[in-house]
């Protein structure tokens, strides 16, 4: 069957299209935030910390909120988190420095997790070769988020400098309420469980061990912003950074579609730390680009190649997760893995970001290289088929 079949039911299509709608603001949110303390003459400094505490606060909120979803389900917790995410975003830039900062992280932790929400709801819904084709969709369509968030707040920043973080607040509300009132989420019951383990989803060793390689993946890529800005700051102009995430962000998208149609034959414990080794030797052609205005053509090509395993990555973890989670605990295992990704990336960020200020940026694609391999190996051996 083809993956786009599945899009043809529904109920698919609806929990897809709606869980998306209510992902947007993790693409808009830090592109609106520094846009907006930029024309409020507050300067890249107090931008940068509203971002940090933005993204620490959904890195927090997110497991927790989840570990709530397993245990009461899922309609008041997305449509509760969704309204004071909305509100946050729209009353921050009321709240001066201070008053936003902590704005900015009570709408981090409150965002509703429908991410983790909808990879759960899939295993009931779906059965056999279907499960592994919605998640590598899933994880294809996720690059949509980082494309056309940081578009939509471009477009409402013609609105004045708030724009984007209204238009945030909106969308957000509006795709969490529209996932809420689906059926399949209304009715998705938690499984029942005798005595619950304070470290819920946390108590294997082996969803440990696929957490630290994930944090490991998202300091990749979370290392790739950085190292395009400075390449393309490097090579004369700076506006093709745009064109370079857009190109890495459309691999990954391609790479999902492709795998989509083929993540059911593959055996997460063989393939998945062989896809690791692959998103890190995917960086790795980029350290030898030289900085010349010329070059530019040619990185567009590699940044393409660069995204490409990423999906399937994602669709074997998702698997993996959903065969590890301990019962009664699914939501928040999902949700852990959106944290350990966050951690990761903004560490990849802030070391790439110090080694660009000391020197090449070939070293950060070289650090993303590593990382990718070192990801691998936590995840050798994590399951048997």
């Amino acid at each position: 069957m083809s993956p786009f079949a599945l899009l043809r039911r529904p109920f698919v299509a609806r929990l897809l299209a709606s869980s998306l709608l209510g992902r947007l603001p993790t693409g808009m949110v830090p592109v609106a935030l520094v846009l907006f303390s930029r024309g409020s003459d507050v300067g890249y400094g107090v931008a940068g910390l509203f971002a940090a505490a933005y993204t620490a606060g959904g890195a927090i909120g997110q497991p927790l909120l989840a570990r709530w979803m397993d245990r009461t389900g899922q309609t008041r917790i997305i449509v509760g988190g969704g309204v004071v995410s909305s509100v946050g975003l729209a009353v921050l830039p009321f709240s001066g420095v201070v008053g936003g900062l902590v704005i900015a992280a009570v709408a981090g932790a409150a965002t509703p997790p429908l991410e983790p929400g909808l990879r759960a709801i899939w295993p009931g819904l779906l059965s056999g070769p279907d499960v592994p084709r919605i998640y590598a969709l899933d994880a294809a369509a996720q690059e949509l988020v980082f494309v056309a968030g940081p578009l939509l707040v471009l477009l409402a920043n013609s609105f004045g400098p708030a724009g984007g973080l209204y238009a945030a607040a909106a969308i957000g509300l509006t795709g969490a309420l529209w996932f809420a009132v689906a059926p399949a989420s209304r009715q998705w019951r938690p499984t029942e469980v005798g005595e619950r383990h304070w470290a819920g989803a946390l108590r294997p060793a082996r969803l440990r061990r696929l957490y630290l390689g994930i944090s490991l993946v998202g300091l990749a890529v979370g290392t790739f912003p950085v190292a395009a800005s400075a390449f393309s700051e490097a090579s004369g102009d700076r506006g093709w950074t745009t064109w370079l995430v857009a190109a890495n962000a459309g691999g990954a998208l391609i790479g999902g579609v492709w795998f989509s149609g083929r993540s059911h034959r593959y055996s997460p414990g063989r393939v998945l730390p062989w896809l690791f080794v692959a998103l890190g030797f995917g960086y790795l052609p980029l350290a030898f680009l030289p900085t010349d205005p010329g070059v530019f053509p040619f990185a567009l090509g590699l940044t393409l190649v660069s995204g490409l395993s990423l999906p399937p990555l994602m669709t074997l973890t998702f698997l993996v997760i959903d065969r590890l989670a301990p019962e009664g605990t699914v939501t928040e295992a999902f949700a852990w893995l959106i944290t350990a990704f966050l951690v990761g990336s903004s560490t990849g960020a802030a070391v790439a970001g110090a080694i660009v200020a000391q020197t090449s940026p070939s070293w950060v694609f070289v650090l993303a290289w590593a990382s990718g391999l070192l990801g691998a190996l936590p995840v050798v051996k994590l399951v048997q088929r």
